[in-house]
């Protein structure tokens, strides 16, 4: 008792609270929260051929457009510049056809008015008036534009520890705009003898193409745990097995949100009871003094067969919609067997009579308010 009371005290003093890295850019770059990447220009002029060689020099690679949003963004970018810029996109002048370095062709909206045009078979990007590639000399002389991945995942990638019970987690750039090009990895460690719950909420971000998956273990190659996004539906709870749990924030190239806010919890292990004969009792732990923070008893009834279990509580309070008692009509904790959620101070006296000779029960508190709990008494009939 003692000690549970003490590891109590050590849980509600020790409440994490993580925010993201905000440096995301070598110096001299700009981030661009349209694309997620780092922008710069050339102070000095090259040739084309010069250009994808001064990128890689510093870092980054040479900029083709690959989404509108892109376009958008690189049109303020360079709206102010004198020369127009490189992009890595030519003309093969065997099938008269442009391709962007990676092998992909630009969307037709992409060019400026008027082009491409014949004068040239190297892309240059026009920030002035009608934006877009434009069709120009690979013999002339301009800047380059480069571009390069950030760093957007928060540099603190481990939370929680021996002695910290709960915590809170956001997204990079919560509560704003998270990044595109993402795969973040997160690992939350609570203190022995516990299990991790965990809520998303606010949880907001591209349906099925951004997404966050779950592993039961301190890293990605334990057991997966779940995704928040299986592309039928949308799952914000979770809850660990152990004292450990790693998760993967995904991000695609594209569209972008304000992100989650993760709450986590470490609750207390304790081995289930279990009656079985023609009667018994169970009660709360430390009934009829309070309940400790961060529990999670089952009880569990087995009576003879073809008999069924008549469930009496003369006893029950706890805090309402926070700890609560859960009744189930099967051998185990299983959601189609729930039967019950009983919660706050008005739900005794209490009855029921179980379809079956098996009852499991589940009482689940959380860290903040402690109540006495409850009495249960059963029989078979």
């Amino acid at each position: 008792m003692i000690c549970a009371v003490l590891t109590a005290l050590l849980f509600a003093a020790n409440i994490q609270v993580v925010t993201a890295d905000v440096n995301h850019c070598p110096s001299g770059w700009t981030f661009s929260t349209n694309t997620s990447y780092c922008y710069i220009q050339s102070a000095q002029y090259l040739s084309y051929s010069e250009a994808s060689n001064y990128c890689q020099s510093i870092g980054g690679t040479q900029v083709f457009i690959f989404t509108l949003r892109e376009l958008t963004w690189l049109t303020d970018f360079t709206s102010s510049s004198f020369a127009q810029p490189w992009l890595a996109t030519t003309r093969n002048i065997t099938t008269d056809k442009w391709y962007n370095s990676d092998g992909t062709t630009p969307a037709a909206t992409y060019w400026t008015s008027g082009e491409p045009g014949v004068n040239g078979d190297c892309a240059t990007f026009k920030g002035a008036g009608a934006s877009g590639l434009k069709a120009t000399q690979c013999y002339s002389i301009q800047p380059a534009l480069c571009r390069q991945m950030p760093a957007l995942c928060p540099s603190q990638t481990s939370y929680g520890g021996q002695y910290t019970g709960s915590g809170t987690i956001t997204s990079p750039g919560y509560p704003n705009q998270y990044y595109n090009n993402l795969d973040c990895v997160y690992t939350i460690l609570s203190p022995n003898n516990t299990y991790i719950t965990m809520q998303f909420s606010p949880y907001m971000v591209e349906e099925y193409f951004d997404w966050i998956d779950l592993f039961d273990g301190p890293n990605t190659t334990y057991p997966f745990l779940g995704t928040t996004d299986d592309w039928w539906s949308l799952r914000f709870n979770f809850e660990s097995s152990s004292n450990a749990v790693s998760f993967i924030f995904h991000t695609d190239s594209i569209v972008t949100d304000k992100g989650w806010l993760l709450t986590w919890s470490a609750k207390t292990k304790t081995p289930p009871i279990s009656q079985s004969g023609q009667n018994g009792s169970f009660t709360s732990p430390n009934y009829p003094n309070n309940y400790d923070p961060y529990t999670e008893q089952i009880y569990y009834v087995n009576a003879p067969t073809g008999f069924q279990v008549n469930l009496t509580i003369p006893d029950f309070v706890t805090e309402a919609n926070y700890d609560v008692l859960e009744i189930y009509n099967t051998s185990t904790v299983i959601s189609s067997g729930l039967v019950a959620n009983l919660s706050g101070s008005a739900v005794a006296p209490y009855s029921w009579l179980s379809p079956s000779n098996y009852v499991t029960m589940r009482f689940r508190s959380d860290g903040v308010v402690q109540k006495q709990g409850f009495s249960i008494v059963w029989f078979i009939q």
